[in-house]
């Protein structure tokens, strides 16, 4: 009977497990150096160039400078009519308000990089709307008060002419003129260069100076006796003076 030695089968080596990627190895060059071997870095595509258009280039330079310059204007006009109203200590207030509205504004805008161009809108013009309805509102109260003047009279009931300066001479023709109390148009005949101006208030109001601009007007006065003279200087010290009567 022989011997049998058994044989074995020999074993599949296991496989090692994934090594991760070494580097790359050094070469040793030429030289009896070791020569690095480096990745090239990646290019990346360049981004392409801004495209120059007629509204970015002349439109938008026209009209941000005019859009400033209308918005300076807008405001200034506003607030001075709001100024001209309320005038003394409480346009100062109002100036302090209106001052530190606008700081902290400008402040919350500038914390707040990204609020929505909408909402700025909004408040923007809803500022403006404010704005603009407070000058509208004191437009009126901002504006000068001026004194009337005379108003004529109608319909005429008495007409009255005087001449002034005849043949050279500083007086008036007639020097005493009389009248009805009413409607009265008086006409000033210039003869060179006179005024005829009432003294009397009540008469002042009813006429404005006579002269070669304005040589005829129509007051109302009731009865009695009104002086005039003329206001060139030096003429009514001469003695161009006069009184007009009605009754």
């Amino acid at each position: 009977m022989s011997d049998e030695t058994p044989t074995t089968e020999a074993e599949p080596a296991a496989e090692a497990p994934d090594a991760p990627d070494a580097p790359a190895p050094d070469v040793p060059d030429a030289g009896g150096g070791v020569a690095t071997i480096v990745a090239a870095p990646v290019a990346h595509p360049a981004a392409p160039a801004e495209r120059v258009t007629f509204r970015s280039k002349f439109l938008m330079p026209l009209l941000v400078p005019l859009g400033v310059a209308a918005t300076i204007i807008f405001y200034i006009l506003n607030v001075s009519r709001v100024f001209l109203a309320v005038g003394g200590s409480v346009a100062v207030a109002y100036a302090a308000v209106i001052t530190v509205v606008i700081l902290a504004g400008g402040s919350a805008l500038a914390a707040s990089p990204k609020v929505r161009s909408s909402s700025l809108t909004l408040i923007m013009g809803g500022s403006f709307l404010l704005l603009l309805m407070g000058g509208l509102i004191s437009i009126g109260a901002a504006s000068p008060t001026v004194a009337s003047g005379p108003v004529q009279c109608t319909p005429v009931t008495s007409k009255l002419t005087i001449v002034a300066g005849a043949n050279g001479t500083l007086r008036y023709t007639p020097q005493d003129p009389t009248t009805k109390a009413g409607c009265i148009a008086v006409t000033v005949t210039i003869d060179g260069t006179h005024t005829l101006q009432f003294d009397d208030p009540a008469a002042a109001n009813a006429f404005p100076l006579l002269d070669v601009n304005q040589k005829t007007w129509a007051g109302k006065l009731p009865a009695g006796t009104y002086k005039f003279h003329c206001t060139i200087p030096g003429h009514e010290a001469a003695g161009m003076v006069g009184s007009l009567t009605v009754s």
